[in-house]
């Protein structure tokens, strides 16, 4: 058949595209996992943080560090911008 021809319907059904829905977009989550998230909120009323087996060292250290890793790509990302503008300077003549 080429594209010239006329299309011509035999009647055969490939695939039933009848019963396919669209899936929401925020779908619903099951009772039971709801039932029982609430079960464990309401037997356990403490914040999460609470139970952490590191003492106030332990976590100002980790901070420390995270703060520290963080200034040092800050501080790289700042020099090569800076020469990249001091390039752009020396050659802008």
């Amino acid at each position: 058949m080429s594209r010239r021809d006329e299309f011509e319907d035999d009647g055969r059904t490939i695939a039933d595209m009848s019963g396919l829905e669209r899936p929401p977009l925020f779908p619903k989550r099951p009772r039971s996992f709801q039932g029982e998230k609430e079960e464990k909120q309401s037997e356990k009323k403490t914040n999460p943080w609470e139970d952490s087996s590191f003492t106030w060292g332990e976590r100002i250290r980790y901070m420390g560090v995270a703060l520290g890793a963080a200034l040092s790509i800050a501080l790289v990302l700042l020099a090569g911008l800076a020469l990249i503008i001091w390039l752009i300077t020396l050659y802008a003549k």
